[in-house]
């Protein structure tokens, strides 16, 4: 657990079934009596000020909480976010365990734990079940809730001065705790009826980079990007693809399917499989990422991460060597 910040809360009395509101940060050891005692010395706390964007205000309690002992949903009382909302606010702790984030430990929701997320650049694994500590100007201190993904993340905070935080914030925000670098390392195996040795990159962010070589020639037999893409209530009926310098790509369309399940509220969901067939060339003169925008009934814009088009052209040189040695490791 990363502690930012020096920091003691004091302990209040429960009503019901919620809490009396947010609890006081304090610099020293003794707790303090008043919720907005100023004492936690704020503007000598480490780290950058945001404060919540002004959009994002009445809709405060979808990602922050005031009560680590007890679940988010017994904290929708409004009134107790008014220093929050009114107040400039910094990081003091992050990688906690509340309640709510024990609550999200259990196993029955180990599926909806983890979510994939790309942040400054880098992939990551993000655990949703941690906390971050927030303490605003006047000493209250609130919580920001794992289960905040990145994009409403970025769209409810802002800087003190009231622009956009970066990336990089996101970082400071969530805390080294939940994330986890993805490896994007490609695996390369070798089919010795076949004489060919294929190249993948990890799953992720619903897309893999594929290759093949043929053993026999050493020649290139085939690249392609591999790409889940999801529809509601209609298909899009991918055929095409375009990438930002105009050029086109063949789409192999790969498999379909659909889930019914909450088709009476958002329609069913649509998940088309395709295939875009790029080449190393291409790949070389993209390893910055790129994006491909494939189209059909409906369009779609693909983003590649640099490190998914570094990982599949290491393994790529990886698999050449093996052609040209014939040691395939097996």
């Amino acid at each position: 657990m990363k502690k930012i910040g020096i920091l003691v809360l004091a302990t209040l009395p429960l009503f019901g079934c919620q809490t009396s509101g947010p609890k006081t940060y304090s610099a020293n050891s003794e707790p303090k009596a008043s919720t907005n005692a100023k004492s936690c010395e704020f503007d000598k706390i480490p780290g950058k000020t945001y404060l919540i964007a002004p959009s994002f205000q009445k809709y405060v309690t979808n990602s922050f909480f005031y009560d680590p002992e007890k679940e988010k949903v017994w904290q929708l009382d409004k009134e107790n976010y008014a220093s929050l909302i009114s107040q400039p606010l910094k990081v003091v702790e992050t990688g906690i365990i509340t309640k709510e984030d024990a609550k999200s430990r259990q196993p029955y929701l180990a599926k909806y734990r983890y979510s994939e997320d790309e942040i400054d650049g880098t992939p990551y694994i993000r655990d949703k079940a941690y906390s971050s500590k927030l303490v605003t100007k006047d000493c209250s201190v609130y919580y920001l809730s794992g289960g905040t993904i990145v994009k409403s993340l970025m769209s409810s905070i802002v800087y003190q001065d009231g622009s956009k935080i970066n990336e990089g914030d996101v970082l400071a925000l969530y805390g080294d705790e939940p994330l986890q670098k993805k490896s994007m390392n490609a695996s390369v195996e070798y089919y010795r009826f076949e004489k060919i040795l294929k190249i993948s990159t990890p799953y992720y962010d619903n897309m893999l980079i594929r290759g093949a070589i043929n053993t026999n020639n050493k020649s290139v037999t085939f690249i392609q990007l591999y790409a889940d893409l999801t529809f509601f209530d209609k298909w899009g009926s991918i055929s095409n693809a375009i990438d930002t310098n105009g050029v086109r790509h063949e789409v192999v369309r790969i498999s379909t399917d659909a889930d019914c399940k909450n088709s009476d509220m958002f329609g069913c969901k649509l998940t088309e499989t395709v295939g875009v067939t790029i080449d190393e060339n291409f790949l070389r003169n993209n390893q910055g990422g790129f994006e491909i925008k494939v189209s059909g009934s409906k369009d779609q814009i693909i983003k590649v991460s640099a490190q998914m088009v570094e990982g599949f052209l290491l393994g790529l040189s990886e698999a050449k060597k093996q052609a040209e040695t014939g040691d395939f490791g097996v």
